[in-house]
């Protein structure tokens, strides 16, 4: 296993469960196409998981909305593998803070099928946790769709409150910087690490 590297604060490669490393980079609008790419190869499923219905495109709205990030109240980062020296995108982790109340922030992670259940998705919330942290975000929102059992199990893991609404689960997660806090549970031990890894390297302090 070769060191961790980091890359001035705005990239950084990171292993997944396989040993295999992703680079974690700030989602910028010259990954357009990359994020199109990725998009693409979400299942049905997963889309309605993260969008709440079928859609079978972006439009141009969602895109700039999606792509031009301000790295303090719309933040995103996006995972890639490099294939034959090549970017694949296959996840991106994003927070948007609240207008009304500045110390909460809504939360969304999406990780292609492929990806899915082998750490990418937790090194996204990881680094969305960090950030929100040095931003002064206290609290994640977020919807969850009821059927999507595995990631209401890995939030409430985490400490977050779940309320039922219909066919979804409003999502408080408190977020803390005193990782001692942390839930003794499987998953919030999966993601402490990462936190871990972030403010060892001062990651963009």
């Amino acid at each position: 296993m070769t060191d961790l590297k980091v890359f001035a604060g705005d990239s950084f490669f990171y292993p997944i469960q396989d040993n295999s490393y992703l680079c974690f980079k700030v989602l910028e609008p010259s990954d357009r196409e990359r994020f199109l790419e990725g998009f693409k190869n979400l299942s049905p499923q997963s889309i309605y998981h993260r969008f709440f219905g079928v859609v079978k495109e972006l439009s141009e709205k969602q895109l700039t909305e999606l792509l031009n990030t301000d790295r303090r109240n719309n933040v995103a980062w996006a995972a890639f593998d490099i294939i034959n020296n090549e970017p694949f995108g296959i996840g991106v982790g994003r927070f948007k803070r609240s207008p009304t109340v500045p110390e909460e922030a809504e939360l969304a992670l999406t990780v292609i099928d492929e990806y899915q259940n082998r750490g990418a998705g937790t090194v996204l919330l990881g680094i969305m946790y960090h950030l929100g942290i040095l931003l002064d975000i206290k609290v994640f929102t977020g919807l969850i769709m009821s059927d999507n059992s595995r990631l209401i199990r890995r939030f409430i893991d985490l400490g977050a409150d779940m309320k039922r609404v219909g066919t979804e689960y409003e999502m408080r997660l408190p977020l803390f910087k005193d990782f001692n806090q942390f839930p003794r549970t499987r998953y919030a031990q999966l993601v402490k690490p990462v936190l871990t890894f972030l403010e060892d390297n001062n990651f963009c302090g």
